[in-house]
């Protein structure tokens, strides 16, 4: 399987570099928002520059009506999408002339791995899952290094997008961890086991708690006192010998221990199901004090920049632009302050009219009070949490400012035999005139406002037809 693949990239990559020849035409270049498609976008961007190739480059949520008449009427003989487009092969293919690249790993939509001038290069067409062994950064990276063997210097940037894929767990596999090995070898990364939490390299300790999400910690999260607190009960000290608040980092293995060990305990309410510790991958050459040190804090400062509304600039971000990197820290910072007031609003309104808490799903209607770039992240928090039994199926919704509701889904735990979340959304969709995508273990969709009672008829039809089918798990 990986075999076959990797000569599929060769051969596209040939194929690509036949077509543009000797031509200095730009190359149009379309991603998606997230911190996957930020990530795959700026290693296509940076192969195409070592390559001396332009481009032009957008970056958008989903692929509309819109995005396709704009390109129908745009100039580019070569066009490429990157973690977006596989469920839109035959469109693409009816509605662009030129040749068009699809690097994905969403399931395509028709099996072929060409369809005349689109080319598409994807892990499930060779029977790998693109859910779990590689994200479309990663496929990207495949390609751009075999433009060019120096590319190899990209393979932190395909772990960046893994990670903001959900596809590390505690450790790569597949094609993620042949990418790993690649950036180890290459000495670009460092591996070491430490606590999984976000700001180890960037923040004091006590913040790491007050900001922590993932897991949410009660009675700590969002509370500086009480993180102070929870730390000194712990006999852990607070300050260093220059009287400077210590960092995550900066604990023995014996403290790490014990903040797991007493998170753990603390965690009735919503944390992770997997071990606190586990391994931290480290860029060599960036700063300690760095956003993108630690490539977990990088991934997470690419979503927060698509979230925002702002994904220009995390191209900019992964490309070192100081400004940028910058702006994107403040962003940042507005977008913690939002998923912490999103998981409040969550735990705050349990059992109300908002959230629908049934055996086997729950059904979260956030209609304005959330933003719909951050409806599938609250999603997927939840799903993280030992809230509700595995194998429960979380639906977040939310108003989208062009009059539609975003909707998310999230499996928590293991995903049970049996249960594929494009199906459910799939059905959802049925008489609402939206449309959606996504894979097995997140899938989400758009539907227009005006057909919200529909569409909640549908999802708890759909629901509790999951729920009576009791999946087991593998």
């Amino acid at each position: 399987m990986t075999e076959d693949f990797l000569t599929h990239v060769n051969y596209l990559a040939e194929t690509f570099l036949t077509h543009i020849g000797s031509s200095s035409e730009p190359v149009r270049i379309v991603a998606n928002i997230d911190a996957d498609g930020l990530a795959s976008a700026a290693i296509l961007a940076k192969a195409f520059t070592r390559h001396h190739i332009t481009y032009t480059l957008s970056l958008e949520k989903q692929i509309t009506d819109e995005v396709i008449k704009t390109l129908q009427h745009e100039p580019y003989s070569v066009v490429f999408f990157t973690d977006l487009g596989a469920s839109h092969l035959q469109r693409l293919h009816d509605s662009l002339e030129g040749q068009v690249f699809v690097l994905d790993h969403h399931p395509p939509d028709v099996e072929q791995k060409t369809l005349d001038h689109v080319h598409h290069l994807n892990p499930h067409s060779f029977g790998m899952d693109g859910t779990q062994t590689v994200a479309a950064a990663g496929v990207v990276y495949f390609f751009a290094k075999s433009l060019d063997e120096r590319n190899v210097d990209l393979s932190p940037l395909a772990l960046v997008g893994a990670i903001g894929d959900a596809q590390e767990d505690n450790g790569f596999t597949g094609l993620n961890k042949l990418i790993l090995d690649d950036a180890v070898d290459a000495e670009l990364v460092d591996v070491k086991e430490s606590l999984r939490l976000f700001g180890m390299q960037t923040k004091p300790l006590h913040k790491v708690l007050e900001c922590s999400t993932s897991p949410y910690i009660p009675g700590v999260t969002g509370n500086e006192r009480a993180a102070l607190q929870f730390i000194e009960d712990l006999g852990i000290p607070l300050y260093d010998n220059a009287q400077q608040f210590r960092k995550l980092m900066n604990l023995t293995k014996q403290e790490l221990d014990k903040l797991a060990t007493a998170i753990e305990m603390n965690k009735s309410k919503g944390s992770p199901s997997t071990s606190l510790l586990g391994p931290v991958y480290l860029l060599k050459n960036e700063e300690e004090s760095s956003l993108k040190k630690d490539l977990r804090e990088f991934s997470t400062l690419l979503n927060s920049c698509g979230r925002m509304g702002w994904p220009s600039l995390g191209i900019g971000v992964c490309f070192g632009d100081l400004k940028a990197t910058k702006k994107a820290s403040d962003i940042l910072k507005g977008y913690q302050k939002e998923i912490l007031d999103a998981l409040n609003w969550f735990y705050n309104n349990r059992r109300s009219e908002k959230i629908i808490e049934k055996e086997g799903y729950v059904v979260l209607l956030a209609e304005h009070i959330i933003r719909d770039t951050i409806i599938g992240t609250l999603a997927s928090l939840i799903a993280r949490s030992n809230i509700y039994p595995d194998g429960t199926v979380i639906l977040s919704s939310a108003y989208t400012l062009d009059g539609m509701i975003k909707i998310s889904t999230r499996c928590c735990g293991k995903l049970p035999v049996g249960l594929d979340l494009r199906e459910v959304v799939t059905s959802i969709l049925v008489d609402t005139d939206g449309y959606g995508g996504g894979h097995k273990l997140a899938a989400g969709a758009s539907i227009p406002q005006e057909n919200e009672e529909q569409f909640i008829r549908n999802a708890l039809a759909v629901l509790e037809d999951y729920v009576r089918k009791k999946p087991v798990h593998a």
